[in-house]
């Protein structure tokens, strides 16, 4: 017989429940500034549409989230020790109609080797693997997704210097590099986050195979990959269009009307897939009736539009 597990003690659930309470699951209103780096396509249309269910966050991931923040006032506070100025916590950075979002850590002037050049400031904390990189490498090769959210900051703030910090977790040890504007990078990052908002269906995969080590911790891989049907609501219906010249709007061509973004968590009963969504082929379509028709790999045909409600659409895929 297999031993029974130990109890949790009463004093750490209570903890536990309470770090969680009144917390909801976290989702991003566009592309957040951390996944400029990211390197497929598909993965970043498939999160911006929000095709997959939204993380959740329990309450060890809470507290690693508190402790990042911890740091990053820790690094702040070693810039003033030194006599700089910092200012500017969390300003907002915001590109490609404001999908593309981001807040930076702070500004600073004041630094020995350039005293009157206002920079960025990038916090940043790690475990001993990847601090060792950075520091053998630098970041633009140690941490190609940290460079390119930072060159994105100095992008949207016209300043052309970052100081970018890491700490180690492991032994406190840091890593202190300042880094230049890139503009080309910058210029080129941008675009392709703009392209990816503006497709109608998802990019191809990056990943060849189910198991490429590239995709191994992708949040969107059982949607990607059609294993389960995305999430039924506007960002995956074929009717919503993201609006580029305002705040991260968008359009439904169904209603002829801008969505909040609690409607765009509801979705209605006019919800039809993006089709390329749906883990079957395209069979037909009916204008009037407003419903595709597709084969399931099943075999099974499934009439988009005909339920309403989509209830059940999980089910379908067998």
């Amino acid at each position: 017989m297999a031993p029974l597990p130990k109890p949790t003690p009463s004093t750490l659930r209570a903890i536990q429940e309470a770090i969680v309470e009144g917390h909801d699951d976290w989702e991003s209103v566009g592309v957040p500034a951390g996944d400029i780096g990211v390197e497929c396509d598909r993965a970043i249309w498939l999160a911006f549409r929000r095709s997959s269910r939204p993380e959740t966050i329990d309450w060890k991931k809470r507290r690693i989230f508190e402790r990042g923040n911890i740091e990053e006032e820790r690094l702040l506070e070693l810039v003033r020790l030194i006599g700089c100025d910092v200012w500017g916590e969390q300003d907002k950075v915001r590109a490609a109609g404001g999908h593309l979002r981001g807040k930076i850590d702070g500004r600073t002037i004041g630094l020995p080797e350039a005293a009157k050049t206002e920079h960025i400031i990038e916090c940043k904390s790690s475990k001993e693997e990847y601090f060792k990189k950075v520091k053998k490498e630098g970041v633009k090769l140690g941490k190609p997704e940290h460079y390119a959210t930072f060159q994105f900051y100095m992008h949207g703030l016209g300043i052309d210097r970052v100081l970018y910090m890491m700490t180690n977790k492991n032994d406190e040890d840091l890593h202190l590099e300042r880094v230049n504007y890139d503009v080309e990078f910058a210029i080129r990052a941008v675009a392709r986050i703009e392209r990816i908002i503006q497709m109608p269906e998802p990019p191809v995969r990056l990943c060849t195979k189910r198991d490429d080590f590239r995709g191994r911790f992708c949040r969107q891989a059982e949607v990607c990959w059609q294993e389960v049907w995305p999430r039924v609501h506007c960002r995956t219906c074929m009717h919503s269009t993201p609006v580029m010249d305002g705040n991260a709007g968008w359009d439904c061509a169904r209603w002829s009307k801008p969505l909040s973004l609690e409607e765009q968590d509801a979705g209605c009963p006019a919800h039809l897939f993006v089709p390329a969504l749906v883990p079957g082929e395209l069979v037909s379509a009916d204008q009037d009736n407003e419903t595709i028709t597709y084969r399931l790999r099943s075999g099974k045909l499934w009439t988009d539009g005909a339920d309403d409600s989509n209830e059940g659409t999980n089910a379908k895929a067998a």
